[in-house]
């Protein structure tokens, strides 16, 4: 349905585009041959962006903001994860929540979507695939030595993408033409902003630091 969350580093070469270009197509072309609805596959991304705000904040615990500190077990686990919930949700609200609102009155969520199996399978598969990142990109920062920097490139990626979506919907795209047009819309601009910064991490990197070049390693999700 859509990538996960947070994924291992990435190697520095700029990234094939035709895997990238493929799998952001998908679900444009489920919205128009299959009739996926654009506000399920919008909420999908609202989703895999949150899990992802939170998934940062307990890796930027873990490997950058605690990895020196004293103490083990289950009180520096439970101290870390506290921090993570409070700063993802943090996160989700300045970010998420905006879009989510201007869907609010909307026709798809009146329809109660929480009682479709299939749109409740697709979020349980979107919070176990985020558990599994999660192990996985653990792990690999285990073995490397840049944490700090590969997980700065990776927030300005989540910030950078869901940022133009926020755009977008701040210019009234769900209001304006409604759930079908309005979601299918700012699916597009999902998948365009994915193919973008992944393909050219250094622009991620301008956004947060406008006069200078982008970082040495490429983002890719």
């Amino acid at each position: 349905m859509t990538d996960l969350p947070v994924l291992p580093p990435a190697p520095t070469r700029r990234p094939d585009p035709v895997p990238v270009i493929a799998a952001n197509i998908v679900p444009i072309a489920g919205m128009l041959f299959l009739h996926w609805s654009p506000p399920a596959l919008l909420a999908l991304y609202a989703l895999d962006t949150a899990l992802a705000l939170y998934t940062m904040c307990w890796l930027v615990m873990v490997h950058v903001t605690e990895t020196g500190a004293p103490g083990r077990g289950a009180r520096r686990a439970l101290k870390i994860a506290a921090a993570a919930l409070i700063g993802g949700t943090f996160l989700s609200v300045m970010l998420v929540a905006p879009v989510a609102i201007t869907f609010a009155d909307g026709d798809w969520l009146r329809s109660a979507p929480w009682r479709d199996a299939g749109f409740m399978t697709a979020v349980a598969m979107q919070v176990v695939g985020s558990v599994v990142a999660l192990v996985r990109t653990h792990r690999v920062l285990v073995e490397r030595t840049d944490d700090e920097t590969y997980l700065a490139s990776q927030f300005k990626f989540l910030i950078a993408r869901w940022g133009v979506v926020l755009f977008v919907a701040f210019l009234g795209a769900g209001p304006a033409l409604g759930d079908a047009l309005g979601g299918a819309l700012l699916v597009v601009v999902y998948a365009g902003a994915s193919v973008w910064f992944t393909l050219y991490p250094e622009q991620a990197h301008r956004l947060f630091h406008p006069r200078k070049s982008g970082p040495p390693g490429a983002s890719s999700r």
